[in-house]
């Protein structure tokens, strides 16, 4: 009878201890921690630039996942090969004619206009398919110009003393100078796993030294999604 009832004693703590364990909730899993990366797409591109001149464009952007409906935003920055205004062709021209006047002699100007960029953008998508994404984007930022002009006289290049010539050159046609722009485009991505393409066209006002310049740019990126 005693070991009866001592085996049944063991056979119910056994059975209310599996009952404790069974009713103690699992340990909640600790929160996956987060990089400031998440969600960011990082762009390598390249393209070409539309002002008096056609130029080459090479650029960067970084672009955040989407914080609201449909928008995310991005950190744009790159070089421009030219970006030619007619204001800097008609002032090179002016000189080129004053010097062919006055020397008697025929005289050519040309102006080459590289320049350095950045802008903060907002983009909104516009659709998104299952294969790609449209959008629309607006920004704003700075520009630093630094126009690179040359004159030839009767076959001579005189660039380095028109001095003697009484001409001095404005911030137009030399130097380097800082100013504004606005930033608006549509493009298209197209992701692929961890990887996106990127085909956008961008129309860039530039406000540099009393000249503004309007250009067009054709985009083609290459992202990584982290």
């Amino acid at each position: 009878m005693n070991r009866f009832a001592t085996a049944a004693f063991a056979a119910a703590m056994l059975l209310a201890s599996q009952s404790v364990f069974a009713q103690t909730p699992a340990p909640a899993p600790s929160p996956e921690h987060k990089s400031i990366m998440d969600g960011v797409t990082v762009m390598g591109a390249g393209g070409v630039s539309f002002t008096k001149k056609v130029g080459g464009v090479v650029n960067g952007e970084i672009v955040t996942k989407e914080y609201y409906k449909n928008i995310s935003f991005s950190l744009e920055g790159g070089w421009m090969s030219s970006v030619v205004s007619q204001h800097r062709l008609d002032s090179a021209s002016a000189i080129a004619n004053y010097l062919a006047q006055t020397q008697g002699q025929p005289a050519t100007a040309s102006v080459k206009v590289p320049a350095g960029y950045a802008a903060v953008n907002v983009r909104y998508t516009l659709m998104t398919k299952p294969r790609y994404r449209l959008y629309a984007l607006g920004g704003g930022g700075f520009s630093v110009t630094s126009p690179k002009s040359t004159f030839t006289l009767g076959g001579t290049d005189v660039s380095g003393s028109l001095g003697q010539y009484g001409v001095t050159l404005g911030k137009d046609l030399s130097g380097s100078t800082a100013g504004g722009l606005l930033n608006f485009g549509v493009g298209a991505t197209y992701p692929h796993g961890k990887w996106v393409g990127d085909a956008s066209y961008r129309f860039t006002p530039m406000f540099n030294g009393g000249v503004t310049t309007l250009v067009g740019r054709l985009n083609f990126a290459v992202g990584y999604k982290f």
